[in-house]
């Protein structure tokens, strides 16, 4: 029985002066930060990527935003699939985010808390104790997965959004977390403070798969860009959207000229003069011609450019290369909501929040329905909320409410709920310490952290 084991090792004291580090080990990005913070320190590419060439220069971490050239670089991520697996970039990571550069602290004189994806293998999970007490040699460490930890951050948001009046009122009993990551997502009943497994339901569709898709579907049409992963990301991340009437919007994609309102020219950036792209609208008015000097036509001044004639492409256009984007802009996104579109035999995301909420006991299932929490990269797009609301209203009971709250910030909400949660009294007997894993070894890790 887990309740009797976890009561039966007593609570950790903490010495005071410890430090809590709170890192938030995401797909993507590996947020760091302090136990109490706000906002994390900083959030580093959980990774290592190189440079083109024989001669490549690697980045660790952060390093990554300095990087001259985004064109053609290799990545290895520390998780696959959401699991960690690649423990040599891990470790480089965490000692750029621990070193002089970011949060310059000794191992030794912290305690850890981590987020983890739910249901995480224990094969795994025995490698991350060795790793946190013999590699790094923390003096304590705890793991809790990440959508009870953006649980945490959201109901402290919807707190503070309450009328003063309303202050006094009890936070919801229950919510069901959608966690829209970079390599799955999830959707997660949480009771408590704690993740129900038995209601886990796992999507393995997320922010990597939507920019891979996005670049071979631009490799086919346009250019190739399959190793131009860090563009065809900045394209997704500022053009794709949800559609509410996917059909319609479809339908609005096969016109040409002015009637395509939807499409729009991605100019991509050179990395010599610009570092970015810039987005375009064809539809868009030309800019007007500057006036003649005089009614009557007058001589053109000394060094002026000849006069454009109508119909011919500005030569800074001419050498420029510039990606036409239509249906891509509604079809990515809506994979999240149709992964059959692509083959992947799962259901789509409002067919997984009713499953989870089903796999839930009767009673729980309205109080469920009416707090659902919004978080993850992957929920920024534009429309995301609404249009998951309105198909979920039509699978669950009229007689049910549906309520939704996102995440202010869906890509930091995690790191939030860890540094609330290592700043409360409880966390001192959430932990496992250095001495107590040399005694009881991974048994006890594992007894205490499923409390989660």
């Amino acid at each position: 029985d887990t309740c009797t084991s976890m009561t039966a090792n007593p609570p950790t004291n903490l010495p005071s002066h410890l430090k809590r580090v709170v890192i938030d080990n995401g797909g993507h990005t590996c947020k760091v930060g302090f136990a109490g913070q706000s906002d994390p320190e900083r959030c580093l590419l959980n990774g290592v990527v190189k440079t083109k060439g024989p001669t490549g220069k690697v980045y660790v971490g952060d390093q990554y935003e300095v990087c001259p050239d985004y064109s053609s670089l290799q990545y290895r991520l520390s998780l696959e699939r959401g699991c960690l697996v690649n423990w040599d970039t891990q470790a480089e990571v965490w000692s750029r985010a621990l070193g002089a550069d970011v949060l310059a602290v000794n191992p030794a004189d912290c305690s850890l808390l981590l987020s983890e994806i739910p249901m995480c293998p224990t094969s795994i999970q025995d490698t991350l104790d060795e790793m946190v007490f013999e590699h790094f040699g923390f003096h304590s460490y705890c793991t809790r997965p990440a959508p009870a930890l953006a649980a945490l951050s959201i109901a402290a948001q919807q707190a503070k959004q309450q009328a003063p009046e309303a202050s006094a009122a009890p936070p919801m009993p229950a919510s069901l977390v959608v966690d829209a990551g970079f390599s799955a997502t999830h959707v997660v009943p949480i009771f408590g403070s704690a993740a129900l497994n038995y209601g886990i339901k796992r999507l393995g569709l997320g922010g990597k798969l939507l920019t891979n898709h996005l670049k071979q579907v631009i490799s086919y049409r346009a250019y190739n860009v399959m190793e131009e992963t860090h563009l065809i990301n900045d394209v997704k991340e500022r053009l794709c959207y949800v559609s509410l009437d996917f059909d319609a919007d479809l339908a609005l994609t096969r016109f040409r000229g002015k009637k395509n309102t939807i499409r729009r020219e991605f100019v991509m950036p050179d990395y010599v003069n610009s570092m970015r792209g810039t987005i375009r609208d064809p539809n868009a008015p030309a800019e007007p011609a500057a006036a003649p000097a005089a009614a009557g036509g007058g001589a053109r001044e000394e060094g002026a450019p000849p006069p454009q004639k109508k119909g011919r492409v500005p030569a800074d256009r001419a050498e420029e290369q510039a990606l036409s984007l239509s249906n891509e802009r509604i079809t990515v996104p809506e994979l999240l909501f149709h992964p059959s579109d692509i083959g992947l035999e799962q259901a789509g995301l409002p067919e997984c929040i009713v499953q989870a909420a089903e796999a839930c006991p009767p009673d729980m299932r309205e109080a469920l329905y009416a707090n659902i929490l919004v978080t993850g990269g992957s929920s920024r797009f534009p429309n995301f909320e609404e249009r998951l609301q309105r198909e979920l209203r039509a699978l669950v009971p009229s007689d049910l409410p549906i309520g939704f709250t996102a995440a202010s910030d869906p890509t930091l909400a995690a790191w939030r709920g860890g540094s609330i949660f290592a700043a409360a009294a409880e966390y001192d007997s959430a932990v496992v310490t250095k001495e107590q894993y040399r005694e009881e070894g991974h048994a006890l890790c594992r007894r205490r952290f499923a409390g989660a």
